[in-house]
């Protein structure tokens, strides 16, 4: 792709694109960066055919479309001022300048249009050694965008690497202060990313890092001291609840890991020690469930993300307590809805193969139908007007298909008469 940009001056692959590359990765987005002012990059663009369109002029940022697809080419910068997630930059006059600036080592290298790498920082030598470092004073690369913080774990737990003792040292006294100058959005921002990471991703070493950082907890409260909360080993053998949330979240397919991650949030509120040596937690994935909205709205996490994570957060233990009865297959799987696929990854990442062969009939296609056979269509076509009176009879003869399995129409419309008859 640098040769289709060759048009632009001191053009160069930067960023995650040569981390990638030099790790030997698929990358993900390409971005370069050129001397060219963004005014010059969008002419020669125009000129070379390309389209090109201001997405980020303030920041130096243009977007040119090569077979239909975005490019970001950014001009040289360097800081003039820097103050948390802002910063007041200048065009810088050379690649090297433009990498000063950049978080941590691995990421401030750059590839030119003859293949030559540039790495004034020694990223490559991290690399190797498997180290996040921060570029030059790690205290001051924080205090520029607290986000970093959150970054450098986000990179450890994508490559496997170690923060260096100095970057983690700085990371440790900056923590207090992420969330007062960070978007919330930005930091939920980062969990997508760590969630999505392909393997060898382990975003349990992201959680973790976070929860020592005392991050984990500000963020979302109930995770405060649940790696003090011990549970039944015979059923959990790793341990505390925090253990097993992570595991469980390394376990779960990427897009389900926020549900994996909140899938036992009740438990705090509801621990109770016993004589034996652990807590157990009844009532857990109710309280859970309740729980979900608010954090949900903390978070700003999608709304057809927080729907499906009251459904899966307050229906997983369903399979564990409840003997797998026709009636209470039934019964879960119209709870569960079009959330049974999402309950079914999720029941496995929990339970770590220990689950009991009978509990997986839960999730085994039904011969009765779980959704409402009775209609309203039904009771007009039986002299009835709608109106308020339509509620109950459909509600009482659902329930009657739920625990009998019974398909025909009109005995659900007579069953549903004598259950109201009978009040």
């Amino acid at each position: 792709m640098l040769e289709r940009l060759s048009f632009l001056p001191d053009l160069h692959l930067v960023g995650g694109a040569v981390r990638d590359i030099l790790l030997g990765l698929e990358p993900e987005d390409l971005d370069f960066a050129t001397s060219a002012p963004p005014e010059e990059v969008m002419r020669l663009a125009r000129q070379a055919g390309l389209g090109v369109a201001p997405t980020g002029l303030e920041h130096g940022t243009v977007t040119v479309l090569i077979d239909h697809r975005p490019y970001e080419v950014t001009t040289f910068r360097r800081d003039v001022e820097t103050y948390g997630r802002r910063a007041k930059v200048a065009w810088g006059r050379s690649i090297e300048e433009d990498l000063a600036r950049r978080d941590f080592t691995i990421g401030a290298i750059a590839m030119d249009a003859q293949g030559r790498v540039i790495d004034p920082y020694g990223g490559q030598r991290d690399m190797e050694a498997g180290v996040i470092r921060a570029v030059g004073d790690p205290l001051e690369r924080f205090r520029e965008d607290y986000l970093r913080v959150i970054r450098a774990g986000r990179f450890a737990a994508r490559y496997g690497f170690q923060i260096e003792k100095e970057t983690l040292k700085a990371a440790r006294e900056a923590a207090p202060k992420v969330l007062a100058h960070v978007a919330v959005e930005r930091v939920t921002a980062e969990f997508n990313k760590a969630f999505a990471a392909p393997p060898p991703a382990q975003p349990s070493r992201f959680l973790r890092y976070l929860y020592e950082l005392e991050i984990l907890q500000r963020l979302i409260p109930e995770f405060e001291d649940n790696h003090l909360l011990l549970q039944n080993p015979h059923w959990h053998p790793e341990g505390d609840v925090l253990t097993h949330v992570l595991e469980v979240v390394d376990r779960a397919p990427p897009q389900y890991r926020w549900h994996a991650l909140l899938h036992d949030i009740g438990k705090r509120d509801t621990a109770r020690w016993k004589p034996e040596g652990w807590y157990s937690f009844p009532g857990h994935e109710r309280v859970g469930a309740a729980l979900i909205p608010r954090i949900a709205r903390d978070l700003r996490l999608p709304s057809h993300l927080r729907d499906e994570l009251v459904v899966t957060t307050g229906l997983h233990m369903v399979p564990v307590l409840s003997k797998p009865t026709p009636a209470a297959i039934r019964r879960f799987q119209a709870q569960a809805g079009p959330h049974l696929e999402v309950l079914k990854a999720l029941f496995e990442a929990d339970g770590a193969g220990r689950r009991p062969k009978e509990a997986w009939a839960f999730f085994e296609p039904q011969p009765v139908p779980v959704q409402p056979i009775l209609m309203g269509r039904h009771l007009i076509a039986r002299g009835h007007r709608p109106g308020k009176g339509f509620g109950p009879i459909l509600k009482a003869a659902y329930e009657h298909q739920l625990e009998t399995g019974e398909t025909d129409v009109e005995r659900l419309y007579q069953a549903a008469l004598a259950r109201l008859s009978r009040g």
